[in-house]
């Protein structure tokens, strides 16, 4: 593609919206019917036992994510027809302790299952799956592998030691450089699609999976109502604004770093930076008629610093 091709087909609306936004996101995988295959693929490429029938959407506010975040990682949490936990995250930037948090994570959801059981509770637990969906590139990668699967391991004898904890490390970046001809699995094919639709004109693979006959329609820019657009088109205003932010914090952090300490620079730069994208933010949200709660979930901001714009 040439240079006034690849500027032609930017400068074209999207058909579709992108699902590695909170909005998208929930958008699809809210929704059962999406949610419910995409994990079958998932759990089956991995030979684990069992089919999914059923869940149950479960509150997420309990794992503590903090609220400046929230346009950074955006997360939702089941349980399925056999009480077992599936957590399926977005995550849309590194983070120094993020193999730190997904441990955490994992276990929290382990260790509630005794805070929330009744006083003979013996230990015996259901598991807990976690679908770690990464949109960056991971610095601790040892290999090319677009899909990590971890759990607990006995060394001694070179084996599982339990299935009741497992988690999959998705790098979304390696689905960008694939063409649908490298899609082998039922799995491919949906990490392809999460990777690349905000760039597709069509749905692929809609004759091999019914399922994503569905997935074009409720994906469709144009089947969206007018509140829908313009909540999707503010939020994905905020995620820029806030990368740009992001990406300005680390430069100043590290300029200020090299006089203060690279640590301190960063912190106070990146804050400084967000801080203000938030009430840009803010400003444009009111314009539009939002609600001071809805701004407030969305920028992180105070109820108090919202009225003072």
């Amino acid at each position: 593609m040439n240079e006034e091709e690849k500027h032609n087909k930017e400068s074209q609306p999207a058909v579709f919206i992108d699902l590695t936004t909170d909005f998208g996101f929930k958008r699809i995988f809210e929704r059962k019917e999406f949610m419910i295959p995409f994990l079958n693929d998932l759990l089956s490429t991995y030979n684990k036992k069992g089919v999914i029938t059923d869940i149950t959407y479960l509150n997420t506010e309990n794992l503590g994510e903090v609220s400046k975040d929230k346009r950074i990682v955006f997360d939702l949490k089941c349980k399925t027809q056999d009480g077992d936990i599936i957590l399926v995250e977005m995550q849309k930037r590194d983070q120094e302790y993020f193999d730190d948090r997904v441990i955490y994570y994992m276990n929290r959801n382990v260790a509630m299952q005794g805070e929330l059981g009744d006083d003979l509770w013996k230990f015996g637990i259901k598991k807990v799956y976690g679908v770690f969906l990464m949109d960056f590139n991971e610095k601790r990668q040892l290999d090319n592998k677009a899909v990590r699967h971890c759990g607990l391991y006995d060394y001694t004898n070179q084996c599982a030691f339990s299935e009741k904890q497992e988690f999959w490390l998705v790098n979304l970046p390696q689905f960008r450089r694939y063409t649908k001809a490298d899609c082998k699995t039922n799995l491919d094919k949906w990490l392809y699609i999460i990777s690349n639709i905000k760039n597709m004109e069509t749905m692929p693979f809609t004759m091999e999976m019914p399922v994503f006959k569905g997935l074009k329609t409720a994906a469709e820019i144009a089947s969206m109502t007018r509140n829908e657009r313009e909540s999707y088109i503010l939020e994905y205003d905020a995620y820029r604004t806030s990368l740009a932010a992001w990406d300005y914090a680390i430069k100043e952090g590290r300029a200020k770093g090299l006089q203060e300490g690279r640590a301190k620079g960063l912190q106070e730069g990146r804050a400084e930076g967000e801080h203000n994208a938030n009430l840009a933010t803010a400003r444009k949200m009111l314009s539009k008629g939002f609600s001071v709660d809805s701004i407030a979930d969305i920028t992180g901001l105070s109820p108090s610093e919202i009225a003072s714009l």
